[in-house]
């Protein structure tokens, strides 16, 4: 076996866990659909019940970015939140296992904006879409990648085999996948004038970050779409999409592309990308990774939040 790290895995008692829990997301994804999102959400409330880490984060996110709300409303959105987080879960097993045939029939999907994307195409360096961390990311990549061929920036998972079966779930489809730090290939994309998917929403930490505003808050923000569009020439496009819930299906935004971007301001920047995934969060809160600690880093001297 080529990958020692892999083959290790493969035989160590303590992966069993791992292995249930796939084994268990696959047969899953063999239910009808329906019962697929009922199961999703039950994960959700289990989630919710079970986990107070990710609870006390949710909680903290919400109460930094919604003061407004009472803490009632925000319960209630912090409920509806983690079934959507269940359910992402199952859709991630679906973007895996299910076939084409099958997503069709079941999942409609609704590009808006296209327009927008074939006039940064006609440029000819390409397009960065920049996005939010909403819970249906992988289901939408899958579903994107069927309409049109992307790349996408991410982060390799530490578990070697949750790693493996990414990879052969992304080798698949017609979606690029690019580990983070693998610049060469970054930028090869936009040389082939494609589009490369960027979730922004990411704490670094201080080193490749300057503080600007999110929600309000000074939040460590990546310089990194500044420096690629500025090297490239690359045109950014804010993307955002979501989960249909009048309907099995999903919906793709695709805005205007950013003008005069970058600028010689790299806070400046990190502010114009802010306000629009903040935008996007706001049309469907309850559909955000707020179990993610967005505001972990904080600027020197400032009391940290979690």
């Amino acid at each position: 076996m080529k990958n020692p790290k892999l083959h290790k895995a493969l035989f160590n008692p303590l992966q069993l866990p791992v292995w249930l829990v796939v084994a268990c997301l696959w047969l899953i994804t063999r239910l009808p659909y329906r019962w697929q999102m009922r199961i999703g959400r039950f994960f959700g409330r289990v989630a919710y019940k079970f986990s107070p880490k990710l609870r006390h984060i949710t909680a903290v996110n919400l109460k930094l970015c919604f003061p407004a709300l009472n803490a009632s409303e925000r319960t209630a959105l912090m409920k509806k939140n983690f079934a959507s987080l269940g359910i992402g879960i199952i859709e991630t097993a679906m973007a895996w296992w299910v076939s084409d045939a099958r997503l069709q029939k079941h999942c409609s999907i609704k590009i808006n904006g296209m327009e927008n994307a074939q006039l940064a195409f006609a440029k000819g360096n390409g397009i960065i879409l920049l996005s939010p961390h909403f819970t249906c990311l992988e289901m939408i990549g899958r579903m994107l990648s069927n309409e049109y061929p992307v790349a996408a920036m991410y982060r390799p998972h530490k578990n070697p085999i949750i790693a493996h079966i990414q990879a052969r779930f992304r080798q698949q489809y017609n979606i690029q996948h690019i580990a983070k730090h693998r610049m060469r290939e970054v930028l090869g994309t936009f040389k082939e004038n494609k589009a490369l998917w960027y979730a922004y929403d990411i704490d670094a930490g201080v080193k490749r970050s300057v503080f600007a505003d999110f929600f309000g808050i000074p939040t460590a923000s990546l310089t990194a779409v500044s420096r690629i569009a500025g090297m490239t020439g690359a045109t950014v496009m804010p993307m955002d999409f979501r989960r249909l819930d009048d309907r099995w299906g999903y919906e793709i935004n695709l805005a205007a592309p950013l003008e005069s971007f970058p600028s010689q301001d790299l806070a400046l920047d990190a502010a114009r990308l802010n306000s629009h995934i903040e935008s996007a969060v706001r049309k469907h809160p309850d559909q955000y990774i707020w179990q993610y600690k967005r505001f972990k880093t904080r600027p020197p001297g400032e009391k940290r939040f979690y």
